[in-house]
């Protein structure tokens, strides 16, 4: 099933949004919420594989593109980057549009998504990232008093 694309409206323009649900066979829930947080390479096939992956276990699960402060872009090369020898020169300007405070306001825009939509049980909502998207679920969890779970990967 192809994930719904939603555009958040944040204090700083318009975020993409991936919103991922489980396949007809997990059942017609409703299900709790999850935010999936992407690492410093950003959205790309792997991270909605992952988004999916989640879904299927009974989750509605959102995968924002962080990065949307840098418009429009093509998904990053990951062996490329590797192959150029300068992962930091390559990641340093995407990582650099956001921050901890940007990420917990745009953290409470997901949020909001999320208690609106008529297939998220109640309203408890949850976040998992790993890297960087690590780092974040622990901000927006200590950050953001709506936050229920947070469990990251490795920050």
């Amino acid at each position: 099933m192809a994930p719904e694309l939603v555009h958040l409206a944040t204090d700083d323009g318009t975020c993409p949004t991936q919103v991922f649900t489980p396949r007809a066979e997990t059942g017609i829930g409703p299900w709790p919420g999850v935010i999936l947080y992407m690492d410093a390479f950003g959205v790309r096939l792997a991270l909605e594989h992952m988004a999916q992956r989640l879904a299927d276990a009974g989750y509605v699960v959102l995968l924002p593109d962080l990065f949307y402060r840098l418009g429009p872009r093509p998904p990053v090369d990951v062996a490329g980057v590797f192959a150029s020898g300068d992962v930091r020169g390559a990641l340093g300007p995407l990582m650099a549009s956001t921050d901890n405070r940007r990420a917990a306001a745009d953290t409470e825009a997901f949020l909001e998504h999320l208690a609106g939509r008529a297939d998220v049980a109640g309203s408890k909502v949850g976040v998992t990232g790993y890297c960087m998207g690590g780092a974040l679920t622990v901000l927006s969890s200590m950050m953001v008093p709506e936050m229920d779970a947070g469990v990251i990967w490795y920050g």
